[in-house]
């Protein structure tokens, strides 16, 4: 789905998606091509590389440099092509397609391993040179979209598919839950190294129902838990995100990973104040008051208040974008952070935020949340209803800054 300009950076670009999210547990097959050009510019080598096996499969006829016909040798490319048949039989997360070009746009090449991938609803991401870019939309409509030829819009298009099963990545799978509290305002979730948070879904709101198998989740698999981050209804998905903040902050615990304490509200006030459109997904108090044009999208909106349906056109035009940390537990971030513009300053801030460098990838530059010190404490305050501002008595606020230049 990436306009083809600049042919060479934009392959390089797929085959580093494609090992970035290799490297984090998800399951990408599929072909990526490699041109080779002499001084001239004429191509001198064709190859489609298995993402899986990293074995080349040449594609490029041999003719002679004068020659205006087709280099693609469609023998090789039908040879390649059993690469994706065997990728989808074994079940991928994304197919990795070398080209659309002229012979996918009249349903040959690897069009008809591209269209049984969108049939089965297994993400594609394909090449697509401007000169076929209609012919692409009007194959796949309507799902098929076109990107920048961008690592950064390569994340923001995966994260609404995937950002949840790079973080389930992260689980260890001989961990288990020590201890589960479900509270009137707070869900907790206590690992061997770490404690997640999550907001409680209110009890009347919709499809809100009691998880599956309460009384017995004490003892279980963390990854069993947190699979529930996916979306299976609200206190499943508190759960899960709970869980997975358990795993996530562990590192922090350790002192494996390094933050620094401070306020993100603070933060967000700061570069607020001087941003030209700022935006809040959340209303936090007293953040208008230090920046009075920032604009507030709230599920229950009120004066100065969007309706959540406005997100799709304001954060796409903000600079400065705060999103709580309720976004991650309601499973609506991947969809914002899909939204934001590549140099926008974007601060995830709440207890609940998943304190993990993954999310610098999908455009957060500020990830500001809580690490627990003190469980058995926290544990109380949760199980007798306590609300944001007592959680912090139980833990430091710790702030993860992306690295300079991602």
């Amino acid at each position: 789905m990436l306009y083809r300009s600049g042919e060479g950076a934009a392959e390089t670009h797929l085959r580093a998606f494609a090992a970035a999210l290799r490297a984090r547990g998800v399951r990408v097959g599929g072909l990526a091509q490699v041109t080779e050009r002499d001084a001239a510019g004429r191509k001198v080598r064709m190859d489609v590389i298995d993402v899986a096996s990293g074995a080349p499969h040449d594609i490029m006829q041999k003719l002679g440099p004068d020659s205006k016909a087709c280099s693609i040798d469609t023998q090789g490319l039908a040879g390649a092509s059993t690469v994706l048949r065997a990728a989808l039989a074994r079940g991928v997360d994304l197919l990795i397609v070398s080209k659309f070009s002229h012979l996918e746009a009249e349903g040959q090449g690897l069009a008809h391993e591209m269209f049984a991938a969108l049939a089965e609803r297994v993400p594609v991401l394909t090449l697509v040179p401007e000169s076929h870019a209609l012919d692409w939309l009007h194959a796949t409509a309507p799902v098929g979209r076109l990107l920048a030829p961008t690592l950064e819009a390569c994340w923001r298009w995966w994260g609404p598919h995937g950002l949840y099963d790079e973080l389930l990545s992260a689980v260890p799978a001989d961990a288990t839950a020590r201890r589960v509290v479900v509270g009137l305002n707070w869900t907790l979730v206590e690992g061997p190294d770490g404690v997640g948070l999550a907001q409680t879904p209110t009890r009347d709101g919709h499809g809100c129902r009691p998880p599956p198998g309460a009384g017995d989740l004490t003892g279980r698999p963390l990854a069993e838990l947190a699979v529930g981050a996916r979306g299976h209804g609200p206190m499943a998905q508190a759960i899960g995100a709970a869980a997975l903040n358990a795993a996530l902050n562990a590192d922090l615990n350790r002192g494996d990973l390094a933050g620094k304490t401070a306020n993100g509200l603070d933060l967000f006030a700061e570069a607020a104040a001087t941003a030209e459109t700022p935006v809040m997904v959340g209303a936090f108090p007293g953040v208008r008051e230090r920046a009075p044009h920032v604009r507030v999208i709230e599920r229950t909106p009120g004066p100065d208040r969007h309706p959540e349906h406005a997100a799709a056109a304001l954060i796409p035009d903000a600079d400065a974008v705060l999103l709580t940390a309720s976004t991650f537990a309601n499973g609506t971030l991947p969809g914002l952070l899909a939204l934001t513009r590549p140099d926008a300053e974007v601060t995830v801030v709440g207890p609940g935020t998943p304190l993990s460098p993954m999310l610098f990838d999908h455009g957060v530059t500020t990830l500001a949340g809580l690490v627990v010190t003190d469980a058995e404490g926290l544990a109380r305050a949760v199980a007798e209803g306590c609300g944001a501002r007592a959680l912090r008595r139980f833990g430091r606020d710790v702030v993860l800054g992306a690295p300079a230049g991602l």
